[in-house]
Formats: structure tokens, sequence, C-alpha cells
């Protein structure tokens, strides 16, 4: 017997060949009796009792030319949800996104059981990308933080032209000594190794950005101490030509009595500032040159 293609076939003979099967199915017929009267593998029809539904509100057509099975309006909608909602926000059982999460959201506003890889497809058509995210304290108030931008900043800015001063912003970070993310090429599908020490080790560093993008930091060993942080603003200030204007965040070793101190003896040479409502100072760098950068254009 010579198979056919049912992909060969027009599309109102295919939806006519799917009505027929379910039909006989309905009827009591077996799976494989079937696949065999419609000509087609017996996984197809157990696609098409999968789909049932989805077949039927077609008039049992496939899918339509552009390979679509949501409408434009869902589409809309899904993409709203995960543009500004998080999984558990919808009580879908995640904190993140991932394609099966979404293809449950999908089921659910839809009823429309799409496959994980037709998901995928829609993901990067609607412009998504895997991605790891950022991270964002709990603490944080967004409309304390737009109010110190707005209000407490351009006050910094004004006194730092005044005197002719460098903005900083300063913080702290881990950084392990185990982590290699280098590149190398190898035949595919074998993988070279790099040695590693086993034993996990680590340093701390302390770091001053400028809105120049000028970046400069310290490495130290364990925790920030009053020691260690009047350390690093001696060496901040020992070669630069301006007076520096440091924004830092409310750790306790910044407003110690002995630091506060250290900078009053050098206030000729340093500044410092504290915005309250701000965890990162690196990060509010960011936010802040974004906020100029809206303000010029």
């Amino acid at each position: 017997m010579i198979h056919r293609d049912f992909r060969s076939l027009d599309e109102n003979t295919q939806a006519e060949l799917r009505r027929v099967a379910l039909l006989n199915l309905d009827k009591g017929r077996e799976l494989d009796f079937v696949a065999e009267l419609v000509d087609v593998h017996i996984q197809t029809i157990r696609d098409w009792i999968k789909k049932r539904k989805i077949l039927e509100s077609r008039n049992f057509k496939g899918q339509t030319k552009d390979k679509r099975l949501l409408e434009k309006e869902d589409e809309l909608d899904i993409k709203n949800l995960i543009e500004n909602k998080t999984p558990d926000k919808l009580s879908l059982g995640s904190a993140l996104w991932t394609r099966r999460i979404v293809q449950k959201l999908i089921q659910e506003k839809t009823s429309n059981d799409l496959h994980l890889n037709t998901v995928g497809d829609y993901l990067h058509r609607w412009g998504f990308t895997p991605q790891r995210p950022g991270k964002v304290a709990h603490e944080q108030d967004e409309k304390k933080i737009q109010a110190w931008i707005e209000v407490e900043y351009p006050k910094i800015m004004k006194q730092a032209q005044k005197e002719k001063a460098e903005i900083c912003f300063s913080d702290e970070t881990g950084v392990s000594l185990n982590t290699y993310y280098g590149k190398t090429y190898a035949p595919k599908g074998i993988t070279p190794n790099i040695k590693l020490p086993a034993k996990k080790n680590h340093v701390s560093m302390i770091s001053s950005m400028s809105n120049m993008g000028l970046l400069k930091f310290m490495i130290y060993k364990g925790g920030l101490d009053n020691n260690l942080f009047i350390e690093f603003l001696e060496r901040l200030t020992r070669h630069s030509r301006k007076k520096i204007f440091l924004i830092v965040d409310n750790l306790r070793v910044h407003k110690s009595k002995m630091v506060l101190e250290w900078i009053k003896k050098h206030n000729d040479k340093i500044a410092i500032f504290f915005p309250a409502t701000i965890r990162s100072t690196i990060q509010s760098s960011g936010i802040i040159k974004q906020y100029i950068k809206t303000r010029h254009t």
C-alpha cells in the first residue's frame, strides 16, 4: 500500500478527514482502525483527540496560514500579563516565567493547550528572551527613590558644580575566586575542562564609580570595618584633583562616629551623602544617569 502525505492535501480535505476520524472514534472504533481508515499515523489521531475542542471551534481545520493558534486580542492580553505581572500574582504556582508556566497561563485564559515549542515561538515573536533576573531590595520604596532622584540629587549636583566636585557612588560586593567566565574553541560535543580549587574562596571589594563611569576599587578580606573604610577613603582622595561627593548606602560602617570624624577633618577633599531609600548606590547611579538623559532629551 502506497501512503500519501497528509500535509499534501488541501485544507478542506484535511478538515473532512479529521471530522471522519473523530466521528468513527465516537462510534467506538479502535485507534489503529481509524488511523488506517484516514491513512495517518496513530499518533496523529491521538493529537486530534487532544486538540478536539480547538479543531471543532475551527470547523476541523488546522492552523491558519501564519501558524497562529491564538486570537490577536488574546495574544495582547497574555503578553501584557507577562510584562506586568509575575506568575505568583496570577496564582500560577511559580515566582518566575518559564515556557511551561506561560503554557499554563495560555490554557487558563484561552482554553488552548499549546505545545511547549509553540509557546516558545510565541515568546520569541513577542520579543521575550530568557534572562537572569536582577536583584532589587525588598525594602525599597520606589516612590521615595524617585523623590530622592528628582529632589535631593539635583541639590547635590548643584552643590558639586558650585564646589567643582566630582560625584561618585560607592558600594561593596563579594568576588568569587572560583568563577571562570573565559571561553575557548573546541570540537562540537567535547567540552573542555579547566581545573579550579574545590574549596570555595572569595574576597570582598569596595568600589567607587563616578558619573563619567570611572571605576576605582580596593580588594580586602573579611567584612568592612571602620579602619578599612577609612583606608579606602584615603586612597580615593589621595590623588584626586577634585573634591569628591561620595554617595553611599546606609551601612552602619558608613555612619560610624569614627568615619564621620575622619570626613569632617578632610572636608576639603570629600563629602558624604546618604540616599536613605536606595539600598545599592551603584544601582542608583544607573537610575540617575537614565533620569538625567531623559530630562536632557
